[in-house]
C-alpha cells in the first residue's frame, strides 16, 4: 500500500542529489571516507573538513563476486559489502554509484568476521582500522578507546591538510546532537496508537542517514516530522513489534516487509539502523574528546561483553513503546547476535513480552517460511 506521507519522497528522490554532491566534493578535493559501523565517529571526520558514505552493503547480487575470496559461511553483510568494493574496483557494473567516489575506508575492529575482511579490503581500497575495547564498561577501555580516537583524528589531519580543533569538534558534536534530538521526536510520534507511520517506512528513512549529509537528512527528518504531527494517520490496527538484533542495510528491508504484510504494526527498533544510533547525545560541556569516546562505548553492540545495557535497553524500549511481541532478527552466521539472543530472551520472558527468532540471509529462497512463522506469531500475541 502506498504511503499517505508526501515527506517521504524527499528521502525516495535524494541519491541522485547526493551522488552529484558528492562527485563536486571531490572535484574540489574535498575527501571522501567511507565507513561499515556506527563506533567511527562521523564528528572527527566532519571535523577534518571531510565527508562520510557508509559502504555497508544490503544487497544480494554482490554477493557471489565476494565469495570468490570470503567464505561462503560468514554473515551477508560482510560480503555484500566487499563484493560491493571489488566490483566498484575492478570496472563492474553492480556496485552502487557512491562506491568508487570514496578515497579511504575506516573501519573498526568489531566483529571476526568483518575484522578478517578488513585484512583483504586494503587490496582495493586505502583502510584504516580503528580498534576497540572489547569490555567498555571499564576505566582502562575508556582510556584506550580516547587514544585511538586521537590516532584517528590524527589519520584525518594528514589525510585532508585540515587540523580537527576542539572547537570544530564540538561544533560537529551539537550538529550530530541535533540530528540525534531529530530523530527522537520521529520516534516519539511512534509511540501512539496507532503509530502515525509504518516501520518499513521509518527503516528507509534511517537508512539513509548513513548516506546523506547531516544538513540533508535534518531536512527531510524535520519536514517528515512536522507533517506527521498535523496529519490524520491511517488505521493500523495489529500487534505492535519490535525489531531487534542485526542492522538492516539498505537494500535489506524483506523482514520488516512481511511482518507488514501479515498485520503487524512495527513501532521501534532495536539496530543500528534503529536507535542504537541517536539513542545517547554526546555531552557538549565536557572535553570533547572524551565526550565522544563515552558515548561511543555506550553503544550496545553484541561485539562487546558483558552486554548488560542492550539487554536492559531492549527490555525499556518494549515497554516504552507498548510492544506486544518482539522479533529477534539475526543474518546468518552472525554468532554474536545469535549467542545473545538467549540473554534477551530470558530478560522479555521475565516481563512476558514473546519473542520469534529469525535468521535470514539476503535470498528470497525462504520468504514464505518467514511468513508462516511470522503469522503463526502474530496470531499467537493478539
Amino acid at each position: 500500500m502506498p504511503s499517505s506521507l508526501q515527506g517521504l519522497d524527499f528521502f525516495t528522490n535524494s541519491y541522485e542529489l547526493r551522488i552529484a554532491q558528492l562527485r563536486e566534493e571531490r572535484e574540489k578535493g574535498i575527501k571522501i571516507v567511507g565507513t561499515f559501523c556506527l563506533y567511527v565517529p562521523d564528528e572527527i571526520i566532519f571535523a577534518a573538513g571531510a565527508d562520510r558514505i557508509v559502504l555497508c552493503g544490503g544487497r544480494a547480487d554482490t554477493i557471489p563476486l565476494a565469495e570468490q575470496s570470503l567464505p561462503r559461511n560468514i554473515c551477508p553483510l560482510i560480503k555484500s559489502s566487499f563484493g560491493a568494493v571489488v566490483d566498484a574496483c575492478c570496472g563492474g557494473n553492480l556496485a552502487c554509484p557512491h562506491v568508487p567516489l570514496v578515497d579511504v575506508v575506516v573501519a573498526e575492529a568489531t566483529c571476526d568476521g568483518k575484522k578478517k575482511m578488513y585484512e583483504i579490503l586494503p587490496d582495493y581500497l586505502p583502510t584504516y582500522i580503528m580498534d576497540l575495547p572489547q569490555k567498555p564498561g571499564s576505566p582502562e577501555a575508556l582510556n584506550y578507546f580516547l587514544s585511538e580516537l586521537r590516532k584517528f583524528g590524527k589519520f584525518m589531519e594528514d589525510l585532508t591538510g585540515n587540523g580537527v580543533s576542539n572547537d570544530a569538534l564540538r561544533r560537529e558534536i551539537r550538529s550530530a546532537n541535533e540530528t540525534k534530538r531529530l530523530l527522537h521526536r520521529l520516534f516519539e510520534l511512534r509511540r501512539r496508537d496507532p503509530p502515525p507511520i509504518r516501520g518499513s517506512e521509518v527503516l528507509r528513512v534511517m537508512q539513509k542517514q548513513f548516506f546523506l549529509s547531516p544538513d540533508q537528512f535534518r531536512q527531510g527528518v524535520s519536514q517528515l516530522c512536522d507533517e506527521i504531527e498535523h496529519a490524520t494517520p491511517d488505521a493500523r490496527a495489529g500487534p505492535r513489534i519490535m525489531i531487534s538484533g542485526c542492522p538492516m542495510a539498505a537494500g535489506n528491508t524483506k523482514v520488516p516487509d512481511i511482518i507488514e504484510q501479515k498485520g503487524g504494526v512495527i513501532v521501534v527498533e532495536e539496530s543500528c539502523t534503529g536507535t542504537r544510533s541517536f539513542w545517547d547525545l554526546v555531552e557538549e560541556d565536557k572535553d570533547p574528546w572524551t565526550a565522544l569516546a563515552e558515548r561511543y562505548l555506550e553503544i550496545p553492540c553484541a561485539c562487546m561483553t558483558p552486554n548488560d545495557q542492550r539487554v536492559a535497553r531492549i527490555v525499556d524500549l518494549a515497554k516504552r513503546y507498548d510492544v506486544q511481541g518482539v522479533v529477534y532478527y539475526t543474518l546468518q552466521f552472525c554468532h554474536a547476535y545469535n549467542i545473545e539472543r538467549l540473554r534477551v530472551q530470558r530478560a522479555l520472558k521475565k516481563e512476558k513480552i514473546p519473542l520469534l527468532a529469525i535468521e535470514s540471509d539476503y535470498g528470497d529462497s525462504d520468504m514464505e517460511q518467514i511468513g508462516i512463522r511470522v503469522d503463526a506469531f502474530l496470531e499467537m500475541i493478539v
